[in-house]
């Protein structure tokens, strides 16, 4: 047994020593490549990329779960924030108000004649695509037989 359980404790020292290896080697690198490139002004927030790098070296499923987690946030952040241009979720009225308050009227319209149909069956059912009364709407002699 107690073989057994130095084979493990020899397995996990390799894995947390090659973890570190890994992970030292990454920030190191990355650190390097950091004092040759412009992208952070300070000592201290370039040896902060690389700590992060290095991390992501030694532990890189940990770090896609942070970037993901961090991403999925910023998304919903992003939604509520107001600046999600033209399709966020603000309800403020742009330049197509005018259509979707006639879609809408067509759309009651078109509820009122199937309610009314349904209190008093007579006929076929009403078509959404013929009888809406709206953009679709043509007379007998104007319908396109073709489709």
């Amino acid at each position: 047994m107690r073989r057994l359980e130095a084979l493990v404790a020899r397995k996990r020292f390799r894995r947390r020593s090659l973890r570190a290896l890994r992970g030292s080697a990454g920030a190191a690198a990355a650190f390097g490549a950091l004092l040759k490139v412009k992208v952070v002004g300070t000592l201290a927030g370039k040896a902060a990329i690389a700590v992060l790098v290095g991390l992501g070296f030694a532990w890189p499923a940990l770090v896609i779960g942070v970037i993901g987690v961090v991403g999925i946030v910023l998304a919903v952040v992003s939604l509520f924030s107001g600046e999600g241009g033209p399709h966020g979720l603000d309800v403020g009225c742009t330049s197509d108000c005018e259509g979707k308050e006639k879609r809408a009227e067509r759309l009651k319209a078109l509820i009122a004649q199937r309610r009314a149909w349904l209190a008093a069956p007579s006929g076929p059912a009403p078509s959404v695509r013929w009888d809406a009364r709206g953009r679709r709407h043509l007379t007998g002699s104007q319908r396109k037989r073709g489709r």
